[in-house]
């Protein structure tokens, strides 16, 4: 499976890339939790409504905990902390929740590392960590004849 991609040119007249391409990621499709949870019942012995049910409270149980200033950890995911926007004060004691202006959640995707055989000056492994996630994607580039939902 490969992600795929399309071409689209610089418009913008101050860009230094201006008149030149650049790739864009695609989007296909949106797949819901009901059918994440059949493509996962058919690949285990547990029901679609019991991985629903899990789900389910796996978003209850991530709320609490994120909303009690945790970070959640999810195996071979990422992790998930709640940050915030707010505007500055003077001083430090002049700073109030007031200040807190909108808050988001903050993924960051599990990565591993994978070494390379070769060692440093100093002994360390050398090597990259590669996003769990991403580890042996591919791109294609998006057939003109396709329509993008």
């Amino acid at each position: 499976m490969s992600v795929r991609y399309k071409t689209q040119k610089i418009r913008m007249k101050s860009s230094k890339a201006y008149g030149k391409y650049y790739g864009r990621p695609v989007s296909l499709g949106h797949i819901s939790t009901e059918k994440l949870a059949q493509e996962v019942a058919h690949s285990s012995s547990v029901t679609k409504a019991d991985i629903l049910a899990v789900l389910a409270e796996l978003s209850h149980a991530m709320k609490a905990h994120l909303q009690n200033s945790m970070t959640v950890d999810l195996d071979g995911i990422g992790s998930f902390r709640v940050g915030f926007c707010s505007t500055p004060t003077d001083d430090e004691k002049s700073f109030t929740v007031g200040n807190i202006k909108r808050f988001q959640i903050y993924y960051a995707p599990e990565a591993k590392f994978v070494a390379n055989g070769k060692t440093s000056s100093k002994g360390r492994r050398k090597g990259t960590f590669v996003k769990t996630l991403l580890d042996g994607i591919t791109a294609e580039a998006l057939e003109k004849s396709k329509k993008v939902k």
